[in-house]
């Protein structure tokens, strides 16, 4: 039996599609799939540079810089973004792969697989939030899709608001799928697959608090 790596299905239909993904022989379409996945964060990256997403820092020191150095500034930026929207996710795949893996005794494609709708997940995360940065400036650091938009009134340590930026509702979502389809691949317990699954994204959500840039300054 060959299995067509389809994320969307995978996240509307996952025990369908799991179960259908443990019984496959081959699995087709995982690259293909998986690039795609990476030009549209990409895609959405520039458009985030474009608008000046994100550049609040930047743009405080604006009269430090002539014209050209200004443009120059945000060229880098818009390199950054790019590079950052095709590195992060492709990091999460195989990272994320290779740790279940370890720990699971299932086929490494089919591991790849299984994260190709958590990365969609997080994509559709960004595509909600982007009318928000645009038209309301809200930060990332402060999505109203997670609890770092409670942040500011819990703590002033920064790096607890990027903690609180990790658990959202597209998070939970995330995490549900890939409980959902280890648990299809896999005889271990329901119990153990979602302390592995939460132990590896608090691994995660721990260097993306660790690698935000501080201080913010509120909304």
């Amino acid at each position: 039996m060959m299995y067509k790596s389809n994320p969307l299905k995978e996240i509307l239909h996952p025990k369908i599609a799991f179960a259908q993904l443990r019984e496959a022989e081959r699995v087709k379409n995982v690259i293909l799939v998986a690039l795609l996945l990476l030009l549209m964060n990409v895609i959405l990256s520039l458009l985030r540079a474009y608008f000046g997403i994100g550049t609040e820092e930047l743009t405080k020191h604006l009269d430090r810089y002539t014209g050209e150095q200004f443009a120059f500034l945000q060229l880098l930026f818009a390199f950054g973004h790019a590079l950052g929207g095709l590195c992060v996710p492709l990091l999460f795949l195989f990272i994320s792969s290779i740790i279940y893996y370890l720990l699971f005794d299932i086929d490494f494609v089919k591991l790849l697989t299984i994260q190709l709708p958590i990365l969609l997940i997080f994509l559709l995360e960004d595509l909600f939030l982007f009318p928000f940065q645009l038209f309301f400036g809200v930060k990332d650091l402060f999505s109203p899709f997670s609890l770092g938009v409670w942040g500011p009134y819990i703590t002033k340590h920064a790096f607890i608001w990027a903690l609180l930026r990790t658990v959202s509702l597209f998070s939970i979502w995330a995490i549900s799928i890939q409980i959902i389809a280890l648990r299809s691949l896999t005889e271990k317990s329901v119990q153990r697959i979602a302390m592995i699954v939460i132990a590896v994204y608090l691994f995660f959500a721990l260097l993306a608090a660790a690698g935000t840039e501080f201080p913010f300054n509120g909304f």
